[in-house]
C-alpha cells in the first residue's frame, strides 16, 4: 500500500467519527536557519536538517488527528542556494482515541519505549536517524506505520503494538560529509528487502509510589542490516588458476528476524532517580541450508566479469600456453555457487542511568551502557573449483537492534561495546540562557565526543543556539568509529523561531 492510500485511509477514518462536539484545532512548529562548520578548516558540512516543521492537531470528542511534517534542507552549493535539496517529510499522521480504559492510535507515529531518557536497548519500535545524532528526543527518530493500544488497570499499564511494515534505521553510508563506517561495505543493490513482514510488541508496566517496573517483548526485524551470505560469479568453466582474476562475489545483505525480551526499572530517592533498561536479543537469519533466497540476477557483476575477462585475454595473448576464456556466454553461466552465512546471534545490552535534579534549573544525567555478544554462528566458506572463500560471522556482526550508541562505541566487528554518557544542564532563567554539556566516552579507550552548547532566548518565541562539538579517536585501534568521525568535529549555530 502506497503512502497516499494510507493517508486517505486515515483521513476517511477520522472524517467518519461523530461530529457532536466542538471542533478544536491547534498547532506548533518551528523555523530554523543554521550553519555547521568543521573545526579543522571552517568548511561547511552539508548534511540534512529540518528547516521547517509543522505539527497540527485536530480534536473531535475523544478523537484526535495528529500530524507532524517537516521540510528537510540539504545545502549542495553555497553559491547556488536554490539548487539545494528541499524534501518534504511527513513524519507522523495518525488517529488517536482516548477512552476511560485506555488509548488507541493507528497510523504513522513515533513511539518510544524504556525507562532511560535516551540510548536504551529496549527502545526498538521507531527507527533511529543517525543524521540527527546531536538532536534530542523525537527529533532523532522516524515514524512507523503501526497500531498502538494502551490499557490502564489500577497500577498496571498494558501496551500492545502491531507493525505491518519493516522500517530500517537511517545511516549516512558512503556520505563524505558525515563518515560513519560499518564492517560491511554497503551498496544499495546488495540489500534484500523483507517481503511484507509483521512485527509486534507487548509491554506490561507496574507503577506505584515506591518503584516502576516494566517487562517487554518485541518480535520483528533488525533496524540495521547484516550479511546473509554471498553468491560467487565467474566465467563458465573458468580455469581454477585464473578464477580469482575474473570472478567476483555478490555479498547479500538483509535484516535478521530478532526477538527481544526487555526489563526496565526506575526508582526515585529525593533528588536522585535511578533507571535501568536491559534487553536480551535472539536473532535468526531467515534462511536455511540449501535455501535459494540468496540467488538473484546480478547484472553489475556480470558486466564486471565480462570486462575483466576481456582484459585478461588481451593481456595474456602473448602466452601460447594460455587458454583463452569465453567471455560472451549466457548470463546464467556466470553463476558459480552460493553460501549462506550462519549469522544467528544472542547478545544482551543494558543501560544504567543516574539523574540528579536538586532544583528546577539544574540537571545532571550519567549513563553507562554495556553491549556483549554471547553467541554467534559458526564460520563457513564458499567452495568453488579454485578453493574456498572464508566467511566468519564475527567479522561482520552488527547488533541490529538496541541502544543506538553501541553503534558508535565499536570497532570493526561491533562485538562488544562499553560507553559512558554525561549530560549537565544549567538554566539561567533571569538571563534567558541555558548551558548544556554532553560527553560520550568509550570505556575501552576508542575515543570520545564532547559538546558544549549555549541557548539564548532573544524573545519568548525566538532563540539562538551555539555549540562546539569535538570528536577524538584513537589511531592505534583499527576501524575505529571515533577516528573516522574526527573530521566531523564542528561549530554550529542556529536561529530558531517557534510558533
Amino acid at each position: 500500500m502506497h503512502w497516499n492510500k494510507k493517508i486517505i485511509f486515515i483521513l476517511l477514518l477520522f472524517s467518519s467519527m461523530p461530529l457532536k462536539a466542538e471542533f478544536q484545532y491547534f498547532h506548533k512548529g518551528y523555523f530554523d536557519i543554521g550553519t555547521i562548520n568543521r573545526l579543522s578548516d571552517g568548511s561547511i558540512i552539508k548534511i540534512p536538517y529540518r528547516m521547517f516543521t509543522y505539527e497540527p492537531t485536530i480534536s473531535i470528542n475523544d478523537f484526535y488527528l495528529h500530524a507532524s511534517s517537516a521540510v528537510e534542507f540539504r545545502l549542495k552549493d553555497i553559491n547556488n542556494f536554490w539548487g539545494s535539496d528541499f524534501e518534504f517529510d511527513l513524519r507522523e499522521l495518525y488517529v488517536e482515541w482516548i477512552t476511560s480504559v485506555g488509548e488507541f492510535s493507528i497510523g504513522k507515529q513515533i513511539i518510544s519505549w524504556g525507562m532511560a531518557s535516551a540510548n536504551n536497548p529496549t527502545d526498538n519500535i521507531s527507527p533511529y536517524n543517525y543524521y540527527y545524532l546531536f538532536s534530542e528526543g523525537k527529533e532523532q527518530k522516524e515514524g512507523i506505520l503501526s497500531f498502538n493500544s494502551t490499557f490502564y488497570i489500577n497500577d498496571w499499564k498494558i501496551n500492545t503494538i502491531i507493525i505491518p511494515e519493516h522500517k530500517k534505521n537511517i545511516l549516512p553510508f558512503n556520505d563524505s560529509e558525515f563518515a560513519i563506517s560499518t564492517p560491511i561495505e554497503i551498496k544499495s543493490e546488495q540489500i534484500e528487502e523483507i517481503n511484507n513482514p509483521l512485527e509486534y510488541a507487548l509491554s506490561i508496566a507496574f507503577s506505584n509510589q515506591i518503584i516502576d517496573i516494566t517487562a517487554s517483548y518485541f518480535s520483528g526485524y533488525d533496524r540495521l542490516m547484516s550479511s546473509f551470505g554471498a553468491n560467487i560469479w565467474t566465467t563458465a568453466n573458468a580455469n581454477p588458476q585464473i578464477l580469482e582474476a575474473i570472478g567476483t562475489i555478490d555479498t547479500v545483505l538483509s535484516y535478521r528476524q530478532t526477538n527481544m525480551v526487555g526489563l526496565g526499572m526506575a526508582k526515585s530517592i529525593n533528588d536522585v532517580s535511578i533507571k535501568l533498561d536491559l534487553g536480551y536479543f535472539i536473532t535468526s537469519d531467515n534462511t536455511s541450508p540449501g535455501d535459494s533466497a540468496l540467488y538473484r540476477h546480478w547484472q553489475t557483476g556480470i558486466d564486471r566479469i565480462i570486462s575483466e575477462c576481456e582484459e585478461l585475454n588481451d593481456a595474456s595473448s602473448w602466452n601460447s600456453q594460455f587458454q583463452e576464456v569465453d567471455c560472451q556466454v549466457g548470463s546464467n553461466d556466470f553463476f558459480n555457487n552460493s553460501q549462506i552465512i550462519d549469522n544467528r546471534a544472542k547478545y544482551f545490552q543494558y543501560t544504567i542511568e543516574f539523574e540528579y535534579a536538586p532544583s528546577f534549573d539544574f540537571l545532571m544525567i550519567g549513563q553507562i551502557t554495556i553491549s556483549d555478544l554471547l553467541e554467534i554462528g559458526e564460520a563457513d566458506s564458499i567452495k568453488y573449483s579454485g578453493g574456498s572463500y572464508m566467511f566468519d560471522p564475527e567479522e561482520y556482526f552488527i547488533p541490529g537492534m538496541g541502544a543506538p550508541n553501541t553503534f558508535m562505541s565499536s570497532t570493526s566487528n561491533l562485538l562488544d561495546s562499553k560507553s559512558c554518557t554525561i549530560v549537565i544542564q544549567k538554566s539561567l532563567f533571569d538571563l534567558g540562557i541555558e548551558l548544556r554539556y554532553m560527553g560520550f566516552f568509550d570505556l575501552n579507550g576508542k575515543g570520545s565526543l564532547n559538546e558544549f552548547r549555549m541557548t539564548y532566548d532573544i524573545l519568548d518565541d525566538l532563540e539562538i543556539l551555539g555549540a562546539f562539538n569535538i570528536i577524538q579517536g584513537n589511531d592505534k585501534i583499527e576501524n575505529n568509529q571515533f577516528s573516522s568521525m574526527e573530521n566531523f568535529s564542528h561549530f554550529r549555530m542556529e536561529l530558531k523561531y517557534f510558533y
